[in-house]
């Protein structure tokens, strides 16, 4: 998978007009001590069966994946949100393990933006 399909590095420099290098730091920080939590409440929900539970914890991940810019989690965690709508509980658990790899992945580029590229 390309960089460019992994991380909106445009969502970045939002993020950094609004405010800094501090600001992009802080929300990368949050994003990587808020994943652990959604993505075991999504695993336990998906074990149990519980499947709006699922889309709550999903929810709130793809939310936060799209402010900064983890397209690839922001997209999967949009899948399979529509799948606990649509009550399709074999199929979530398919794509967790994607969700977990993508969020793996983008890791090392959202640490690579925490400084600006030099001019």
């Amino acid at each position: 998978m390309s960089d460019e399909s992994t991380l909106d590095t445009t969502a970045i420099a939002r993020l950094r007009k609004l405010g800094g290098d501090k600001f992009v730091g802080d929300m990368i920080d949050l994003f990587f001590q808020y994943v652990p939590e959604r993505l075991a409440a999504a695993r336990v929900a998906a074990q149990a069966g519980d499947l709006q539970a699922v889309e709550k914890a999903v929810h709130s991940l793809k939310s936060s994946a799209g402010q900064i810019g983890a397209c690839r989690v922001q997209d999967l965690a949009t899948q399979i949100e529509k799948l606990a709508v649509d009550k399709q509980a074999d199929a979530i658990r398919l794509l967790l393990p994607q969700l977990e790899e993508s969020i793996t992945q983008v890791k090392p580029l959202l640490e690579g933006q925490r400084n600006p590229p030099p001019p």
